[in-house]
């Protein structure tokens, strides 16, 4: 298929792909309308469509079990509606979650709460173009558990800012086939604005994204591992109060991200294992460092 002008970047062409149905066959769609919905109508279309996301979730995620022909598709809900004021709990198995419309100035439907998600499995789960927003009260935007796999965030805009800052975008625990790319994360998140924790995160992609943060930009736990298929954190900005990346198991590839930091050069900017670190350079207030350090000799 011919890239449209436009969409000549990986991550852009990614989620269109994603939207346009070419990364998967599509099962059922369900719609939710913020604004105009009710969570007693049927969700199959907008002028029936769910009011909650978590009404939308739960249906798609019985959806996908009860049906044998749909087993290997992925449904999809398309999400609008101004600001959906939710604490979700739950996911939906091999279901899209994409924004659309508007929401204030975001080009995309927007979710205002802490998410803690269960430990029911729900493989596959992806969120296209949604905006989140921490409450006032702060705390984790999203917290994900050992049960989940394959979830992503793909052209997602993470807000962090509230009366109290938000402490955390995203705390993951052992999710193996994480993806967080093309995001943004705006706001200085107090603790990490992504916190990968300990146990098995084989196939971990953080890529292509923005990241803010007063702390820690992107935490690794020291416990995390990922036999036979390498996590890599590639291709970030990231703007941080103290460590860009915190990468304390020494098992993750870090390359080619750049960045700054309000710490000094003569304090750590990154941790990282440099038998695992290519191309990754950052300005702090009295420099500018690559890690791991590099130098070619004198050139002509």
């Amino acid at each position: 298929m011919n890239i449209p002008d436009g969409y000549n970047s990986i991550p852009n062409w990614t989620y269109l792909q994603a939207i346009a149905g070419d990364m998967g066959v599509v099962g059922t769609s369900y719609f939710v309308d913020g604004n105009a919905g009710a969570d007693g109508n049927d969700g199959a279309s907008w002028g029936t469509a769910f009011k909650t996301l978590a009404k939308a979730l739960a249906v798609s995620h019985a959806n996908i079990a009860a049906d044998a022909t749909g087993w290997a598709s992925r449904n999809r809900i398309y999400i609008k509606g101004d600001s959906l004021e939710e604490d979700l709990t739950a996911l939906a198995q091999k279901t899209d979650i994409i924004g659309v419309g508007s929401c204030d100035h975001h080009p995309q439907a927007r979710i205002i709460g802490n998410h803690s998600i269960g430990t029911t499995s729900y493989m596959g789960c992806r969120f296209i173009n949604v905006a989140f927003k921490a409450k006032a009260a702060g705390g984790v935007v999203m917290t994900l558990p050992t049960e989940q796999s394959g979830i992503s965030f793909l052209g997602c805009f993470f807000d962090g800012r509230s009366a109290t800052p938000a402490t955390k975008a995203i705390a993951a625990t052992a999710v193996e086939q994480l993806t967080i790319q093309g995001c943004r994360f705006v706001g200085k998140y107090s603790t990490a604005t992504i916190d990968i924790g300990a146990g098995s995160s084989r196939a971990l992609l953080i890529a292509d994204n923005f990241i803010e943060s007063a702390a820690v930009g992107i935490l690794v736990n020291s416990g995390l591992t990922c036999a036979d298929a390498v996590a890599l954190i590639t291709n970030n900005v990231i703007n941080a109060g103290t460590l860009v990346i915190d990468e304390n198991s020494d098992k993750v590839a870090i390359i080619g991200n750049r960045g700054t930091t309000a710490a000094n050069k003569g304090a750590t900017t990154i941790d990282c294992s440099d038998a695992l670190a290519a191309d990754n350079i950052f300005t702090s207030t009295d420099g500018t460092q690559s890690y791991p350090a590099c130098n070619f000799g004198a050139q002509s």
